[in-house]
């Protein structure tokens, strides 16, 4: 009886000793850790504006390589994906729909209700893209017309109960906020796309900035930032519009309070990079573009492991029923799209080329790779670097700063903090 006493006695202390530790953060979600989905520029176009005729192809074959064809599919899948993995959050950083359209923002809420009706919150940050757009329009048929874009201040409505409802702090100067996710990790959502000031920092923002940081400090929390627009250039090529004006302000305050990374997106690709002092921001790739992919985040005491998800948008179609080619070896069908929007970018310049066909081939592959975040996978030494080189073709410059990005996979990092 006595040694039976003693276990319960040792099994009491524990149980007391583990409430203590998680109360006081030792212990994150046990030893799993705290899973954070990150997803951005969905560029989401409501099935209300699009006839998917002659117009709306031509626009999308002389885009980037967004599946936006099957924007509506991808969106549903990934949604019934994020609640199977059951994440402590879902952020998603900004360019949520296509141009700002009014009624793809209401529709696309309400799909996201779906994640927060299943008790999981969604943190959303508008981008570039979101707000009083003049490119809002309705495709309709060979043409299309204007359509009413979202406003500025109806955003706060659209998306009350998507991050800014549970938010702990607001900027009044923008659409910044803090989200705590517990006592000891918090979300710093900083926008940087205020009407008139598209892209840069404001002054107002930068201080409320800090002012969360040093708070966040004497709470004895640790901050994950995020902003739709980069802090670090992840490209010489594109870098500029793309890295947010006054980055350099806010990379030292982030470096100052020890804030764990940044996450953003803007550049469509899959890229990480860090700054001199080895502070860290991972890109994630548009979810609208091959591999159509979002980020999960395992964050545990000191350590953040960050890795990349594709949506299984065919598995999805398989359990709708669905008969749709396309759509039942979606990964395919968007990696070719995908390169035959980037060969049709190119052939136009090369028709003098004699390896013109083959160098636009090239072309579309060894860009398909770099957005993809997987520069590791061609061949530095393939020849048709050196005929593009060559050529002095338009891109040409752009091909060489693809041949001299480092042979890394930027779909996974782990990182110390």
């Amino acid at each position: 009886m006595k040694q039976a006493g003693k276990r319960w006695a040792l099994l009491a202390a524990a149980v007391l000793l583990l409430a203590v530790l998680a109360a006081a953060g030792v212990i994150w979600y046990g030893n799993r850790g705290t899973k954070i989905l990150v997803a951005t520029d969905l560029h989401y176009l409501s099935p209300e504006l699009n006839d998917h005729g002659a117009c709306f192809e031509k626009t999308i074959l002389n885009g980037d390589g967004k599946a936006l064809a099957y924007i509506d599919e991808l969106t549903d899948a990934f949604v019934e994906q994020v609640i199977r993995e059951k994440p402590a959050a879902l952020i998603l950083s900004g360019d949520l729909t296509l141009n700002g359209e009014k009624q793809s923002h209401l529709d696309l809420a309400q799909k996201l209700r779906r994640i927060t009706e299943a008790g999981i919150p969604v943190l959303a940050l508008p981008g570039n893209h979101d707000l009083n757009s003049s490119y809002a329009v309705r495709f309709t048929g060979k043409t299309y017309e204007s359509a009413e874009n979202l406003k500025s201040a109806q955003f706060d409505e659209v998306y009350a109960d998507l991050g800014y409802n549970g938010a702990s702090a607001r900027d009044e100067a923008s659409r910044s906020y803090v989200f705590p996710l517990s006592d000891v990790l918090r979300v710093l959502m900083v926008d940087v796309n205020v009407p008139g000031s598209e892209g840069v920092l404001k002054p107002e923002t930068l201080d409320w900035v800090k002012a969360q940081l040093e708070e966040a400090r004497q709470a004895g929390a640790r901050v994950i930032a995020v902003s739709h627009q980069n802090l670090l250039a992840h490209s010489d090529q594109i870098s500029a519009g793309f890295v947010m004006g006054g980055a350099e302000e806010l990379l030292a305050l982030y470096e100052e309070y020890d804030v764990i990374c940044n996450l953003s997106g803007h550049i469509h690709m899959q890229h990480t990079a860090e700054s001199e002092n080895g502070f860290f921001e991972a890109a994630t790739g548009s979810l609208a573009v091959s591999p159509n992919q979002y980020a999960r985040l395992t964050v545990r005491p000191h350590e953040l492991d960050y890795r990349t998800v594709p949506v299984d948008v065919s598995g999805w179609a398989k359990e709708q029923g669905s008969t749709d080619a396309n759509l039942l070896d979606f990964a395919a069908y968007s990696a070719d799209f995908f390169c035959q929007v980037n060969r049709g970018k190119v052939i136009g310049w090369l028709q003098k080329e004699e390896n013109g066909e083959e160098m636009a081939d090239f072309f579309a592959q060894v860009n398909l790779d770099y957005f993809q975040g997987r520069p590791d996978r061609y061949d530095r030494e393939d020849p048709m670097f050196e005929v593009w080189q060559e050529s002095g073709a338009f891109y040409a410059d752009y091909v060489e700063s693809i041949r001299q990005e480092p042979a890394v996979n930027h779909n996974q990092a782990t990182l110390e903090y």
